[in-house]
């Protein structure tokens, strides 16, 4: 599907299929300019993917070497076709934390150090192993591109119009939304999401990562806005209400985990994680799927991290696994 958003300048909106993910599809803009183009973010490394990305050019009628590329953040969902503008020769931006960390996933080291401290925190063996076969890693971009790596409140011409990256942490290190200030269109990429909640995560590389989502989401609360198009699903025409609803949804969460940690007394982050309420089709925690149990356990950490920063619960070892009490 593709959907006309904005007249000047020429925006659209292009669904790119996301097979087996629950996500259905990723929102890839582009944006037709006189002399140049630009997209933003481009689907994962699949052939069905390409097919929506590249079928959505050319009906937009935006030709690959006339065109530009940001990339909102690391996740594969975004990135994974990055390579097709790479040997295209198109310049290609995002933010230097993000493009680190994919340069270092690559080196596959990230990911084993996730998975030792998930075993620390918890989490069973055979639960970790699944994660070895996890779509976000198969389908990531190889890392054989230059990046023009972005910094918060840069301009950027790009399409004929100058957009203002606004770096916002929190979804990942990297996050950054897209401008236009002269229009006041932002994309939100997967900061702000409108009927869904976006997932924060715990990472290795940024400490108390809800902690700076909640700074992020107030960084552009007060944005004059007309036009918010996020990464996923369905986009909106203000964002104020909807940063004050995500705001209040990680009170609740973390009033759950403090309440969850007061009831056991002393209990793991995979304990914690199987006590929370999650929107699964009335699913229980034992029948999760594996992958989806390995988000739900990095958004668990990550709000038992914001305690923990905050001094409201302790952390302490014991035999090599983590327990978190009052």
């Amino acid at each position: 599907m593709i959907e006309k958003m904005c007249d000047f300048p020429e925006i659209y909106r292009v669904e790119v299929t996301l097979p087996n993910n629950p996500l259905k599809y990723l929102n890839s803009y582009m944006i037709k300019g006189k002399q140049r183009h630009l997209v933003i973010d481009t689907g994962f490394n699949l052939p069905e993917c390409q097919r929506d990305l590249c079928q959505g050019m050319h009906e937009v009628g935006i030709e690959l070497e006339r065109t530009d590329l940001f990339l909102t953040h690391l996740h594969a969902d975004h990135t994974g076709l990055v390579h097709l503008f790479s040997q295209a020769k198109c310049p290609i931006y995002m933010h230097g934390d993000d493009f680190d960390f994919l340069v270092q996933a690559q080196i596959g080291t990230m990911w084993k150090k996730a998975e030792n401290h998930f075993m620390e925190e918890g989490m069973p063996e055979e639960d970790i192993k699944v994660q070895f076969s996890n779509y976000a890693r198969a389908y990531s971009p190889k890392v054989d591109f230059l990046a023009h790596c972005v910094v918060n409140g840069q301009m950027l011409l790009l399409a004929d119009e100058w957009f203002q990256v606004i770096h916002t942490p929190g979804h990942t290190k990297g996050q950054c939304c897209l401008y236009l200030p002269k229009q006041e269109i932002l994309f939100t990429s997967d900061h702000i999401l409108f009927d869904i909640t976006p997932n924060i995560q715990q990472w290795a590389n940024m400490k108390d990562a809800l902690g700076k989502y909640r700074q992020s989401l107030d960084l552009i609360k007060d944005l004059p806005v007309s036009l918010a198009l996020p990464g996923h699903r369905q986009w909106r025409r203000s964002i104020k209400e909807r940063v004050t609803a995500l705001q209040l949804h990680h009170d609740k969460r973390l009033e759950e985990v403090y309440q969850i940690i007061k009831m056991q007394g002393e209990i793991t982050a995979f304990d914690i994680a199987g006590n929370m309420h999650w929107s699964m089709r009335g699913m229980t925690w034992d029948v999760f799927p594996p992958t989806q149990k390995w988000f739900a356990m990095g958004e668990a950490l990550a709000h038992i991290e914001y305690l923990c920063c905050r001094g409201i619960i302790k952390r302490e070892e014991d035999k090599g696994i983590y327990y978190y009490h009052l």
